[in-house]
């Protein structure tokens, strides 16, 4: 139910942003959309062409092209809607901000999750280690990927500090945000957020504001190592990042050897639906983005992938464009870290896909004004 309902509502807002766009441009004739810095989504498409043509050599066709499905999708809109704010912005006296647009939205996403948590725990609430710890997400989304969402909302809520004067909405979205991190439990979400957070702080430049952050730290760190770092006390579940590290060894040593160059086919790791680890669990994902690609298109994807990243930093580092330089920068720490031990950029169909396609966006497409 989850999964049907998830894909009705992305392809209905996929067609309004469509509609949209399309009567703003029948309306607005005057105004054409500009394309600039095209490398990284050139090299995205190569990366999605090539999860394409693997349909021909995937261990499952249906999932494979259920995968590919969703993440073009997510491309499509995200192409629409880039467009279509650049647009609004242009015939709009009141320009409107992605991070504005997107801190609010998370907001009431994390409202949602919280109400959600008092009317039903049993559904909002997922229970780990034997029951001892419960995980905000429940059935509806994993922990760890609502972790790395409210962080992307606390980097809209910090964006919008620097760049507008600070309001109440943008205090609420970070007191929000912050709030279901925490709630998550979720170990690489919090070390994303501590880093935005000391990078928003350095920016800053103020030393009262600095000062106040790190004996806010040494306060804070203790309590959330105890509570959500090591959970119940266990090290040694966090030094083998849940298990996570054998698994990567095994997945290395064992699956990557029997199909090095184009791999399994997209988004598959093993012959079978699950890649049985001989050191630790089996999985069907690898919770790793980077051994993800290298696993499901082999070291041609991994190559195109690792290509694709370089061009896109390149582009962001010489835009002249303040504003989507910083919250393009901010938005890679939750994504790139979220990356290392969960879906990620590159991995199945996840929201850290679509901040990713916003964040290679930003820099393609402008709306200009034509010459009469």
């Amino acid at each position: 139910m989850t999964q049907l309902v998830k894909t009705v509502l992305r392809v209905i807002l996929t067609g309004i942003s469509f509609v949209w766009l399309m009567k703003l441009k029948n309306q607005f004739k005057e105004y054409k959309v500009e394309y600039h810095n095209i490398t990284p989504i050139l090299l995205y498409g190569c990366y999605l062409g090539l999860g394409i043509l693997s349909i021909f050599w995937t261990s499952s066709v249906r999932y494979t092209m259920l995968q590919l499905s969703m993440i073009i999708e997510a491309l499509v809109f995200a192409w629409f809607y880039i467009q279509l704010v650049a647009f609004y912005n242009q015939i709009s006296e009141n320009h409107t901000r992605f991070s504005w647009l997107f801190g609010i939205a998370t907001m009431w996403i994390c409202l949602a999750f919280m109400l959600g948590l008092f009317l039903d725990p049993d559904t909002y609430y997922r229970q780990t280690h034997g029951g001892e710890v419960s995980r905000l997400g429940g059935f509806i989304i994993n922990p760890n990927e609502l972790g790395m969402l409210a962080v992307l909302g606390a980097v809209m809520a910090y964006t919008e500090l620097q760049v507008a004067k600070i309001n109440a909405k943008q205090i609420a979205v970070l007191i929000a945000c912050v709030a279901v991190l925490l709630l998550t439990q979720s170990r690489s979400s919090l070390g994303a957020f501590l880093i935005v957070t000391g990078i928003c702080v350095l920016m800053s430049g103020n030393r009262w504001i600095i000062m106040g952050s790190i004996i806010s730290a040494i306060f804070a760190l203790p309590v959330l190592v105890q509570t959500i770092i090591l959970k119940q006390g266990d090290i040694e579940e966090v030094m083998s990042m849940t298990g996570r590290l054998p698994f990567w060894e095994d997945l290395i040593a064992y699956g990557f050897p029997q199909e090095p160059l184009l791999g399994y086919g997209f988004m598959r790791i093993s012959y079978s639906d699950k890649f049985d680890a001989i050191h630790s669990y089996a999985a069907g994902m690898t919770h790793n983005t980077f051994i993800q690609v290298l696993l499901n298109l082999g070291l041609v994807g991994a190559f195109i992938c690792m290509f694709q990243m370089i061009a896109t930093g390149v582009v962001i580092g010489r835009s002249e464009d303040r504003y989507h330089k910083v919250l393009a920068w901010l938005m890679l720490v939750p994504l790139i870290i979220n990356s290392m031990t969960e879906f990620g950029i590159f991995g199945e169909s996840n929201y850290g896909i679509q901040f990713y396609q916003f964040v290679l966006l930003f820099f393609v497409m402008k709306v200009k004004k034509t010459q009469c």
